[in-house]
């Protein structure tokens, strides 16, 4: 989103980022903020305190909310100022290729831990979900306490993993099923459902260093990856 007289510097990240993603490019007016809320994320080539008190009256929660970006005028800084677990980080890192710095403020990124993968059928309850991370940490003899981060698909955005998350602390990452689909991981019985594998492929995309220390395994219908 830029004002009309940005829009042919917009233009730049707009060719940049549909290389990659589906992208619109939005003018400022009036009232444009209401229409911005189904969006996954918002680039703002703007200063960041329009965007806030622009923002700030349609905000709902962070597990629905746009992730957004605030572009700098020289083009030299991407700053994620909401939803940096939810898309904005990475979406500002792919801005790095035009030579944009991406200027992350998250905690995940700056702390060691583990990555914990998560698949479910969307009517299990939280407790069962907490009740097999516990399970699945205690069986390489980790805590709650050395999780970093917890991921699943993008499908499970309305189901008990957000509760597990909110009690547990821990940053939540929703994965595309498009992204799982391009990894060069092991296909499971999630193909059924279109995704090659859906634990396994999520800590390992949330990890640090990309190694898997837990294989997928299943605890009364709930299955663990765990990743570093």
């Amino acid at each position: 989103m830029c004002f009309e007289k940005d829009k042919e510097v917009a233009k730049k990240l707009v060719e940049h980022l549909e290389k990659k993603y589906d992208t619109d490019l939005i003018k400022y007016r009036k009232g444009v903020w209401s229409d911005l809320t189904d969006y996954d994320c918002i680039v703002a080539y703007m200063p960041s305190g329009i965007v806030v008190r622009g923002m700030c009256p349609h905000l709902r929660s962070k597990w629905k909310d746009p992730a957004v970006i605030v572009v700098d005028k020289p083009l030299k800084h991407a700053i994620p100022i909401l939803g940096g677990h939810h898309g904005g980080n990475e979406v500002a890192k792919y801005l790095e290729k035009m030579g944009i710095k991406a200027v992350i403020t998250t905690t995940m990124e700056f702390s060691e831990g583990l990555s914990v993968g998560v698949g479910f059928r969307r009517d299990v309850e939280s407790g069962k979900i907490l009740d097999a991370i516990n399970r699945a940490l205690e069986e390489i003899g980790a805590r709650l306490d050395d999780v970093r981060v917890i991921a699943t698909v993008e499908d499970k955005k309305e189901s008990a993993i957000v509760d597990v998350a909110d009690k547990l602390k821990k940053p939540l990452i929703f994965v595309k099923r498009e992204v799982i689909n391009k990894m060069e991981i092991r296909e499971t019985k999630a193909t059924i459902i279109g995704i090659k594998n859906v634990a396994e492929a999520c800590a390992i995309y949330a990890s640090q260093y990309g190694e898997l220390i837990l294989p997928k395994k299943v605890y009364g219908g709930v299955t663990i990856a765990i990743a570093r």
